[in-house]
């Protein structure tokens, strides 16, 4: 009994270094921190959408709510209010990401940063 619970635990820590290295090979923990900061992200663009683009937006229509606007046909509703609002937010969305990026791509400093990172883990 045990050199079987002995035989478990080998395998086990063996198990628990192949996910490690799993992990650090495939940059699991980068793309997981990208997740939560994309998701942290999008909860500040909804923010800005509702707190300050479709206000703005209310100036010109006083008298209709754009995140209420709801057109009816034949007794069906369409919600177009969170439609525009989800465009919105997708707007915006795309926009950063294409100022980011480009800021990024641009500045070979960056560039050069990640290649040298990569050159240093082909060496270890």
């Amino acid at each position: 009994m045990i050199h079987k619970i002995k035989k478990i635990d080998k395998h086990g820590k063996a198990l628990m270094v192949n996910v490690w290295q799993f992990l650090k090979d495939y940059s699991v923990m980068n793309v997981a921190i990208g997740v939560i900061v994309a998701n942290v992200a999008k909860d500040l663009v909804d923010a800005l959408v509702k707190g300050l683009f479709l206000p703005l937006i209310n100036l010109f229509f006083p008298e209709h709510s754009l995140t209420n606007l709801i057109i009816k046909i034949n007794g069906v509703a369409f919600n177009l209010g969170n439609i525009i609002n989800n465009f919105l937010t997708f707007i915006i969305v795309i926009l950063i990401l294409y100022f980011v990026v480009k800021k990024l791509v641009k500045d070979d400093r960056f560039i050069k940063l990640v290649a040298g990172e990569k050159k240093q883990e082909q060496k270890s």
